[in-house]
């Protein structure tokens, strides 16, 4: 590792491991009620035909998440304390879906195009709020969680988040499946709940005492800007990861048209959206141990390979389902098997990305490194509107095809890192 791992014996050590936890288990709950892959392209679905605006939704969620994160590496690479940032973020983060709600509740029934629109700009200001809060969060975790116990944190925060979060897929079920709840109250109703669980979480994290970090002298946007390509030409680990993540990400171009399908050629009801979601979570729930188990005995990298093959089921499940649409019932439950695998993916591979990152990073180069990562990640935030028009010109089959592809493509880049925490080799 590229600094001292902070002493688990300490309290201060103790009590931002179980802050942390607590964040992300109350972080969990939360979005299973705004869940980007079912609930939201189902909302949006609901105000427009239109697959491209369908696929913005993700665009906006991940490229929001993103695309803020080099300015913010920028501003954190000179402070010692991370926290402030984080706690104006969480109040953007929170007026976002605060505002949401009662201009959902007043527009949609008689101006559903007004209250898409006011949807996606409240949706970006929370979006855009947590990606300035994303290296600050990191840079937090790497400072006070020690470091041979990042699998397990991580992992304890999609265990009992994802557990709780099946009751609350069931609970979204039984609200969009609910006469006396009709559209867009249930939406709205969902939206608060998620708010519900958000506000405490990022309270909690805020509760962490924060040691101050090494740093760099600031400097100009411009000037950060310009040495982040040597960072990437310079690091061959690095290098490598910022490939495979981005072929990983490419294959969410299919992400919000599973959903889509199912409700389309499959039958599936608005209420059966929260039992996909349940089996969603249910698959991050299953793997969490095995994730937990390959980065902390086995290493990061090994944990990528894991995620990677896995990443493969969805997109190719999917692809032999649209074959046989007359098949209903096969394709039903094949889709429950690509929804099972998809949270799964996410869990495993943010675990692993991060704290291979956290391994190969020098401390006061952290925020840069993160931040020119997920800025990176964010080109693929435009593949769902992409997987939009795709669909639109062609087919599912298609679009889950090349979902395949762009799987199979991360998979075999992440292969080619190596096996220690640090390449002895610079590219």
């Amino acid at each position: 590792m590229s600094e001292l791992s902070p002493d688990p014996t300490q309290p201060n050590t103790r009590r931002a491991y179980r802050l942390g936890i607590a964040n992300g288990i109350l972080f969990a709950f939360g979005m299973a009620f705004v869940d980007p892959v079912t609930v939201l392209p189902t909302f949006v679905s609901r105000l427009t035909d239109s697959e491209f605006v369908v696929g913005l939704v993700s665009a906006i969620g991940m490229s929001g998440w993103f695309l803020p994160q080099l300015v913010a590496a920028n501003y954190l690479q000179s402070r010692p304390y991370k926290r402030p940032l984080y706690i104006v973020s969480a109040i953007f983060r929170g007026a976002g879906w605060l505002l949401a709600i009662p201009l959902v509740y007043l527009l949609a029934p008689r101006h559903p195009v007004a209250a898409l629109v006011a949807f996606l700009i409240c949706y970006s200001f929370s979006s855009f709020g947590g990606g300035f809060s994303g290296p600050a969060f990191l840079d937090i975790v790497a400072k006070t969680i020690p470091h041979n116990r990042l699998g397990a944190f991580f992992g304890h925060r999609q265990f009992w988040g994802g557990l709780g979060a099946i009751f609350c897929g069931l609970l979204v079920r039984y609200i969009l499946s609910a006469d006396s709840l009709a559209f867009p109250h249930n939406y709205c109703l969902l939206f608060g709940l998620a708010l519900a669980f958000f506000a405490p979480g990022w309270t909690a994290f805020t509760f962490i005492k924060e040691p101050p970090g090494r740093v760099t002298e600031a400097q100009p946007f411009v000037t950060f800007m310009l040495n982040a390509p040597s960072v990437i030409r310079r690091d061959r680990d690095y290098r490598l990861l910022l490939i495979s993540r981005l072929f990983l990400g490419a294959s969410g171009i299919a992400l919000p048209f599973y959903i889509i399908y199912c409700r389309r050629f499959l039958g599936i009801s608005e209420a059966g959206v929260g039992t996909y979601l349940s089996l969603q979570i249910a698959g991050s729930v299953v793997f969490v141990p095995l994730w937990t188990y390959l980065n902390d005995r086995k290493g990061p990298r090994q944990l990528l390979i894991a995620t990677a093959a896995l990443s493969l089921t969805a997109p190719v499940l999917a692809l032999i389902a649209t074959f046989s649409p007359e098949a209903v019932s096969l394709g039903r439950i094949g889709f429950g098997l690509v929804f099972f695998s998809l949270a799964a993916v996410g869990a495993g591979s943010f675990i692993g990305f991060t704290n291979y990152l956290f391994a190969i990073a020098p401390e006061e180069k952290r925020p840069l490194y993160i931040g020119v990562q997920n800025t990176l990640f964010a080109l693929t935030a435009f593949m769902p509107p992409l997987g939009g028009l795709l669909v639109a010109s062609t087919s599912f089959h298609v679009l889950f095809g090349l979902a395949a592809a762009f799987s199979l493509a991360g998979a075999v880049t992440i292969l080619r890192l190596p096996h220690g925490s640090r390449s002895e080799s610079e590219g």
